[in-house]
């Protein structure tokens, strides 16, 4: 194993991006990226400096080239990026309503990632991960993108590296709460760095009453269902991080968001490498947390993200001399 390389499985999408302020209706002109949670996360680690891989499926459309070079072009392996023919490119559509508030809507039925399946997993890519990252939107879209995290998850682990899975609930994806968690059980069995809301807690630990529980309680219930170390965030300034008999808090400085979408992705990208880096939980936390300030400071999911040399910059002088 490789020590370094982060392997994110999910459905990449090509996203329109509206660039006028105001209803989709009123855009006449958009722009074309890249996204996805789990390449937001490949695209995050890479502009640090580290080795990154997408598993995932696109299909044989302008949408899917247009893809895999936006992924290459960051610096992110592709060889485990397959084509589906007879199946689109999934994708996304993002209306910027007003400063900071961003509205998505997505076209992925039937879309090319909805057929990932553990026939797909690259045996060479994952034999060199050091972990192997996946979300609950990807878990959402069936049993085979399902089945096929579970199997790279019991890969990477049997061959001594660490899974790491973001819940990332998104309830049109979902028959409702209780199918979501009944679910992804099995994979957060198989889960070594698990992050979520509170919110999605309540959801793990079928708890109708959330407020009733205490952060100490709630981070033994969910450590109970498997992960030897989760990531609470209990709101965008205060994160919590438990490896069962240590816990540290974060707190960060409030910052104006211009868009929050990839937020969550580029905490989880400065995470991964500040572990990799082999830091200690409150490095690990710190960088999370700056990533993701990067990420609402700047328009699109992933497009401000940090190189290393920036890192810190943010709290430096307003322009850079």
């Amino acid at each position: 194993m490789t020590v370094g390389l982060i392997v994110g499985i999910g459905e990449p999408l090509a996203v329109f991006t509206a660039q006028r302020t105001g209803p989709l209706r009123m855009n006449s002109a958009f722009t074309v990226n890249l996204g996805g949670a789990e390449c937001n996360v490949a695209v995050g680690a890479a502009r640090l400096g580290y080795r990154s891989a997408i598993i995932g499926r696109v299909g044989a459309d302008p949408s899917g080239d247009a893809v895999r070079v936006a992924l290459r072009g960051e610096g992110v392996d592709v060889s485990g990026l397959g084509t589906e023919a007879g199946a689109p490119t999934g994708v996304m559509f993002k209306e910027l309503r007003a400063a900071g508030r961003v509205r998505v809507s997505y076209a992925r039925q039937g879309s090319a990632g909805t057929f990932l399946s553990p026939s797909h997993l690259p045996g060479e890519v994952l034999a060199d991960a050091a972990v192997v990252h996946a979300t609950g939107v990807t878990a959402a879209l069936g049993d085979g993108p399902r089945e096929a995290i579970m199997e790279a998850f019991r890969s990477v682990r049997r061959a001594g590296g660490r899974t790491s899975f973001d819940v990332n609930f998104r309830a049109r994806l979902w028959a409702g709460a209780a199918d979501a968690a009944e679910r992804l059980a099995p994979l957060i069995a198989q889960t070594d760095l698990l992050t979520l809301t509170r919110a999605e807690a309540a959801i793990l630990l079928g708890l109708s009453r959330p407020e009733d529980v205490q952060e100490p309680e709630m981070l033994v219930r969910l450590h109970d269902l498997g992960p030897d170390e989760v990531v609470l965030k209990m709101d965008p300034e205060n994160v919590t991080a438990s490896l069962r008999t240590e816990v540290h808090h974060g707190h960060g400085a409030a910052i104006v968001a211009l868009d929050p979408v990839g937020a969550g992705d580029a905490f989880a990208a400065g995470y991964l490498c500040a572990q990799l880096d082999g830091a200690p939980i409150a490095r690990c936390l710190e960088l999370a947390m700056e990533l993701g300030r990067w990420a609402v400071s700047t328009e699109g999911d992933h497009f401000g993200l940090p190189t290393r040399a920036e890192l810190g910059s943010l709290s430096g002088d307003d322009v850079a001399r």
